[in-house]
């Protein structure tokens, strides 16, 4: 077998953020601060020095995706180590030069305004000292950043198995709080549809029947939630129901609540954090909890080697006890 060539940083560094990207070269182009020719180039450097007669490349180009290969699968563990093991010497190295600790964690859009925001203002006014560096990607992007090193830890709603699995290595994971579903809306007067929202009961979830001719505005298609929503009305009715804005994000579904366009499935905790935001006059209705079990919001952190404890520094576990009180307060 051919010995491969050196493999320069920058290149590792393009593979491991493609990989966390879903292979989207633009998206990673726009992260690493570089052009679309760039982005080129170091992707045709990185086929050429990966793969040999013998060996595929560890990328492949799919439509207008970047694609792991089973060797790219197969070494993205280590690389996305080496990476991290980088970075952090790049941070250790600045934050000693700027007297500044950095702690970097991922969560939701929805996250990021609410409780998140509310601890990290709690944090650095006892640690100015500090630096927080917040991201939202998309769940399984969070999940891979933290086993990846990017981020010190993230709050995600995917289960135990599920995160051990996008991860590819042991993880600590601990559970936060369980968020509840709900619908709501903010009808206009003299909407028809806003009339039977008004009538509807209260003091109860509501079933199925009650909701299906009701204009929605719901996560996209491809989103469990949806399918799961999709799932439920057609088995008690035997109807598909009328979706007037498919949308990702819990904050933007609930911004288009409040035009009076529809009505929404949300998390509790995105109402609580829209109503501190604004001068909100949505109303809510139950949904039940055995159709629409409530996301169970967990924290997870790469583990340390032999202990149930997370790999995170004296900064990262101040700011996680502060979440963690956040969410019960």
């Amino acid at each position: 077998m051919t010995r491969p060539e050196h493999l320069p940083l920058e290149l590792l560094q393009t593979f491991t953020l493609i990989a966390d990207l879903d292979g989207d070269a633009t998206a990673a182009a726009e992260r690493l601060g570089i052009t679309q020719p760039s982005i080129s180039k170091r992707l045709t450097a990185l086929r050429r020095v990966t793969s040999d007669p013998d060996r595929q490349p560890w990328l492949i180009l799919k439509g207008r995706r970047w694609r792991l290969t089973t060797e790219g699968q197969r070494v993205r563990g280590v690389v996305a180590d080496l990476v991290r093991r980088y970075e952090q010497m790049e941070q250790f190295v600045a934050s000693a030069r700027i007297g500044r600790p950095v702690v970097t964690l991922a969560c939701g859009q929805q996250a990021a305004s609410g409780f998140v925001r509310r601890s990290v203002e709690r944090f650095l006014n006892d640690h100015p000292e500090c630096q927080v560096r917040i991201s939202t990607p998309r769940g399984k992007a969070r999940i891979e950043g933290v086993a990846g090193g990017q981020f010190d830890f993230a709050l995600v709603t995917d289960n135990p198995t599920a995160i051990h699995r996008m991860a590819q290595r042991e993880m600590y994971v601990e559970p936060l709080f369980e968020d509840r579903f709900v619908l709501a809306a903010h009808p206009r007067p003299t909407s028809l549809w806003g009339m039977k929202w008004c009538g509807l009961p209260t003091n109860r979830p509501l079933t199925a029947a009650e909701v299906i001719d009701l204009p929605f505005i719901l996560p996209e298609p491809d989103a469990y939630r949806r399918q799961q929503f999709d799932e439920w009305c057609f088995r008690a009715t035997g109807k598909t129901i009328d979706a007037v804005v498919e949308t990702g994000g819990w904050q933007t579904i609930l911004d288009f609540v409040e035009s009076g366009i529809g009505v929404g499935l949300v998390t509790h905790s995105a109402i609580t954090a829209h109503q501190t935001q604004r001068d909100s006059h949505l109303t809510t209705r139950l949904v039940t909890e055995k159709e629409f079990p409530p996301d169970a919001v967990r924290l997870i952190a790469r583990k340390m080697h032999g202990k149930e404890e997370a790999e995170l520094t004296e900064q990262g576990n101040r700011l996680r006890r502060f979440l963690w009180e956040q969410t019960r307060s």
